[in-house]
């Protein structure tokens, strides 16, 4: 029996907030940085109580096996508690904490990538010091003493890992030095850690390899199933990939033809014409998108006034010291109630031309995805609920799900309209499935990197781009079908639910939460205004 169940006379929704309490506040005094971050997507974001920018994320064996033992009662004492037969929504908050605590506890000790992945601390240190970079002297300086100790123990864990993530790894210290080389004239203290990032590139030298980097299929399906949360074996998630596919290509075929009888669609889409570009290059572009589709939401009552004016977006050029592990444009939104905004990442510069004419050409569309009404407004809209406990928890499938339907919520709304856009929209739409295919293929091991490349290549992304990507897609096994699948579980909820009024749909959907399809589709199910009582 968990410790927590001696709480007097209290309501099942209070136990349950107790116990999430415990659960946010030790997580972010053992992780301080993965807790504060939304990069590590298996860690809820939250802060502690007393923030203490000296600690570092400990990953040795005892914090491991200690977590872990605390995450498993906690797993105990929510299920225990779920058969009280609390109301509907707190039922909800219980199977969402406890997603969370199984999760991070099977990818820590099942999983274990704390103990193959060099980027992952990397990414961390990194993270760690822009955090308190943007805070002030102190913080910075509290910081930069404790890192040296913390690559010291990265050093302690990566004993025996794959050579790709060797790679990955040497390819990240490069870039992580020469950031800090960039700052070190205007921030003190440097001199330590450089010398720490040298024993760290050393050790990786040095270090045993193997060839292998695949978890087993157990491990795998796992994964999928429940931590990228798609419910389905991998069998059925592949034939929804192929199903995804195949329509893409059907209706980048009958647009292709609506633009020119004689063109492919390949064709078709290099004959588009690519929005002007500012002097400022594609940073003023975006911003510029960005502009128009927050606007655009705003008249749809897709995103209210006090969330648009209280939780603004910029648009910024992807930190260098980020460009081994982040694409060519991401989100990021600081966790906090309420939310004082996110930042919009987009790579500006040192892209082949082919990458930058993609990115040009869908800005529009990449932005829907990133801001509004995608990702930024997920955000915003989930640190801004009433219910404390979904704030902080975030779930790859839905995330990433609804930022991809998004993009066809702007073509319900009537801001993407066309042949043009709809070839365009089809074709993202066909690349996340056939990315989603490499991502399995390479992790079953019917593909190595060379044929998962050329899959990618005969889809028409360019060759040297495409070897980046499934070196990448190495150290996030299952992940890239979460677009996918997600895409179609949303698709799937608003033609049953959305009545063809995407306003509605998102006024219901967005104060939820991210909280998972089974539990939307129960309340979408129920009395129209429910959702709004949350």
């Amino acid at each position: 029996m968990g410790v927590l169940y001696n709480t007097g006379k209290l309501q099942p929704s209070e136990v349950v907030q107790t116990i999430a309490d415990r659960i946010f506040e030790t997580l972010a005094k053992r992780f301080p940085v993965c807790s504060a971050s939304d990069e590590f997507h298996y860690f809820p974001q939250v802060q502690a109580q007393k923030h203490s920018w000296s600690a570092w994320d400990d990953f040795s064996q005892e914090a491991i096996e200690d977590i872990a033992g605390e995450l498993s009662i906690w797993e105990e004492d929510l299920s225990r508690l779920a058969k009280k037969h609390p109301d509907k929504d707190t039922l909800i908050d219980i199977s969402m904490l406890i997603r969370v605590a199984r999760t991070l506890r099977k990818e820590l000790t099942e999983v274990r990538f704390q103990q193959t992945q060099p980027t992952f601390y990397l990414t961390i240190a990194s993270i760690g010091l822009t955090e308190a970079l943007d805070h002030n002297a102190v913080a910075w300086e509290d910081r930069v003493k404790g890192l040296p100790s913390f690559l010291d123990q990265a050093r302690n864990n990566l004993n025996h890992i794959p050579s790709l993530f060797r790679d990955l790894g040497i390819e990240m210290v490069i870039d992580t030095r020469s950031w800090l080389s960039s700052i070190q004239n205007n921030r003190p203290g440097l001199g330590p850690v450089f010398k720490a990032l040298d024993r760290f590139e050393d050790h990786l030298r040095q270090a045993s390899t193997c060839d292998n980097f695949l978890i087993s299929s157990e491990i795998l399906e796992r994964i999928i199933y429940g931590h990228i949360g798609c419910c389905m074996g991998i069998e059925d998630v592949q034939e929804e990939l192929d199903q995804e596919i195949r329509e893409m290509v059907k209706i980048m075929n009958e647009e292709a033809r609506r633009l020119d009888h004689n063109s492919s669609w390949g064709e078709a889409i290099e004959s588009i014409p690519l929005p002007p570009l500012p002097e400022d290059g594609l940073i003023a572009l975006y911003r510029h998108a960005v502009l128009g589709l927050g606007k655009h939401c705003l008249e749809q009552g897709l995103v209210t006034h006090d969330i648009y004016s209280s939780c603004p977006v910029s648009v910024e050029p992807i930190p260098s010291y980020l460009s081994a592990v982040r694409s060519a444009a991401a989100y990021s939104m600081s966790p906090g109630h309420p939310p004082h905004g996110g930042t919009f990442f987009i790579v500006d510069l040192n892209l082949e031309k082919v990458q930058q004419k993609t990115l040009h050409r869908d800005c529009h569309m990449v932005a829907a995805h990133e801001t509004y009404p995608g990702h930024h407004l997920l955000d915003a809209s989930r640190w801004n609920l009433n219910r404390a406990i979904r704030r902080p928890l975030e779930f790859p499938l839905f995330y990433e799900g609804w930022a991809c339907f998004a993009e066809e919520l702007m073509i319900h709304t009537g801001y993407f309209r066309g042949p043009a856009e709809r070839l365009l929209l089809a074709r993202r739409n066909f690349l996340r499935a056939i990315r989603g295919k490499v991502d399995i293929g390479i992790q079953t091991g019917k593909m190595d990197l060379q044929a998962a490349a050329s899959y990618l290549v005969r889809a028409g992304i360019s060759k040297d781009r495409a070897l980046s990507i499934v070196r990448r897609y190495a150290l996030k096994p299952g992940y890239q079908s979460c677009y996918t699948i997600g895409l179609r579980r949303f698709r799937e909820l608003y033609k049953r639910f959305g009545g063809d009024n995407p306003r509605d749909f998102a006024l219901k959907v967005l104060p939820q939460g991210e909280i998972g399809f089974d539990n939307l589709e129960d309340v979408l199910m129920s009395e129209p205004d429910t959702a709004h009582h949350v």
